[in-house]
């Protein structure tokens, strides 16, 4: 399995949100470095169980998929006349 790729953009602004909600929550000032150094932590912590969240939700969408898919097999199912 491949690392995430994460933008620059996006690292930018997950560093300013934790940044802010240290801030504003607990009265904590830190740097953009140690807030970069906190996020790449917290993501290695919990980033495979949000992944792992994430292909639950996928597997349950797909097994909905599939269920609705054979519902309408069934619809196109011919009955043998009887005599």
């Amino acid at each position: 399995m491949r690392d995430p790729v994460v933008e620059k953009q996006q690292k930018a602004d997950m560093v300013s949100a934790a940044r802010a909600f240290l801030s504003e929550e607990l009265d904590m000032e830190i740097g953009a470095l140690q807030a970069e150094m906190m996020v790449d932590r917290l993501g290695e912590i919990l980033g495979p169980m949000f992944y792992n969240w994430g292909l639950q939700d996928a597997h349950a969408a797909m097994l909905r998929r599939m269920e609705d898919a054979a519902a309408d097999i069934d619809v196109l199912e011919k009955h043998i006349p009887r005599r």
